[in-house]
């Protein structure tokens, strides 16, 4: 064999062998979706929430149970769990983690003191499912709305004896407190109906389009604007006077909306699959959208606006980092995604999916890991070198 064709023999040896080992190298870099734990419930499961500070989730399933988490628990083992009356569809929790609310379609309303007991402090029981509830900010009351239309308003602090009652016909769809004095409220034969709860009138204030359903119903910090979206395809900005401060088209029904701390960055979704990021200044302003291949299940955005999810109806989860234009990471669960909820940071996602499963998403795990990017980067190189010249030295021993 002449010296040329051996160099080149020993060049594709040495070729094989880095290649190798920088496959290592990426194998070792890449940023899969962050998945803590998974907990399967005994039957579908429609609602999660995450406290602000991530450290805590709260999930109810149809098999008539809440659930209740510390997302650092390494295998997702609930720290306890409540029977309740009937599928428990409505969850959620404060800021801190310290009151969670549960509700189901046998008409209960369950407050607890999350950390400390399965045991509500106090429950209450209305004559029809529970179809809508909402916590305030500083969980000082909680709201409630069954489907025969009733609304109940609740001090967190006294017995569980409503402080305030109203009624709609045809019951809800959605809840939002603003603060413990407003309440806006959509109905599921249509419209956005406002309550003024510092008075002591039980009827509503204003009402907005009557003749369009609101699926989805959000209040920004501090409680300036409501967000609505609508089956007319529209997403609203209003004012908590009634005046409408801002629209923008999405196309579709809108089935999820979630905004960032005040308002700097809003999310919609709808349901042919259009999703649409958006800014509130003077005005509701169009940031950038994309187009899924499916309907839109939920959204949710961190404080800041860092991180934005996106759950489709078949299944598939998107982490987008600031910009819906730019995506992190996917994770399919392979059936719909009813709910989505994240911390203040971005850092915890948690997910609430058809099959009953509760998914716990931990970006602060990845964080740490990545820190160990540049050693591991350093030990593959260097076995890289020494597999290049092993192979080099095997080869010349065997032709000599």
């Amino acid at each position: 064999m002449s010296e040329l064709q051996m160099s080149s023999d020993l060049g594709i040896s040495a070729w094989h062998q880095t290649s190798a080992a920088l496959l290592l190298v990426l194998a070792a870099t890449a940023s899969p979706a962050p998945l803590a734990w998974t907990y399967v419930t005994g039957n579908y499961s429609w609602t999660v929430a995450t406290s602000h500070d991530g450290r805590y989730v709260i999930a109810g399933s149809d098999d008539m149970h809440t659930y209740f988490f510390k997302v650092d628990t390494p295998d997702g083992t609930p720290r306890w769990t409540h029977l309740a009356g009937g599928y428990v569809r409505h969850v959620t929790i404060s800021r801190d983690g310290s009151v969670a609310v549960s509700s189901d379609t046998a008409g209960n309303v369950y407050l607890f003191q999350s950390d400390r007991s399965d045991i509500p402090v106090w429950s209450f029981r209305s004559t029809s499912a529970i179809d809508a509830v909402d916590l305030s900010e500083d969980a000082s009351h909680v709201v409630a709305g069954d489907r025969e239309g009733n609304l109940y308003l609740f001090d967190t602090s006294q017995s569980g004896q409503p402080i305030w009652h109203g009624a709609i016909a045809g019951g809800f769809t959605n809840l939002a407190l603003l603060g413990s004095k407003g309440l806006a409220a959509a109905s599921r034969r249509g419209g956005i109906y406002f309550y003024d709860l510092a008075s002591s009138q039980s009827s509503y204030r204003w009402s907005f389009h009557e003749s369009t359903s609101f699926p989805q119903l959000v209040v920004s910090e501090g409680s300036s604007y409501i967000f609505a979206g609508g089956s007319d395809g529209y997403v609203y900005v209003i004012s908590s006077s009634g005046q409408v401060v801002g629209s923008q088209r999405l196309g579709g029904s809108v089935s999820a909306i979630s905004i960032s701390e005040g308002a700097r960055v809003v999310i919609a979704g709808s349901t042919n699959g259009n999703v649409s990021q958006y800014s509130m200044k003077d005005r509701l302003e169009s940031t950038g959208s994309i187009l899924a291949q499916t309907p839109i299940t939920s959204v949710v955005v961190s404080d800041g606006g860092e991180r934005i999810a996106i759950a489709t109806i078949d299944g598939t989860i998107s982490m987008f980092s600031r910009k819906v234009s730019d995506p992190l990471w996917a994770y399919n669960v392979g059936t719909i995604v009813h709910s989505l909820s994240m911390s203040g940071n971005g850092m915890i996602t948690a997910a609430a999916s058809d099959n009953g499963s509760i998914y716990v998403f931990n970006e602060r795990i990845q964080v740490q890991a990545q820190g160990l990017s540049p050693a591991i980067l350093v030990i593959a190189i260097a076995m890289a070198a020494i597999l290049i010249v092993y192979s080099v030295w095997r080869t010349k021993r065997s032709r000599s």
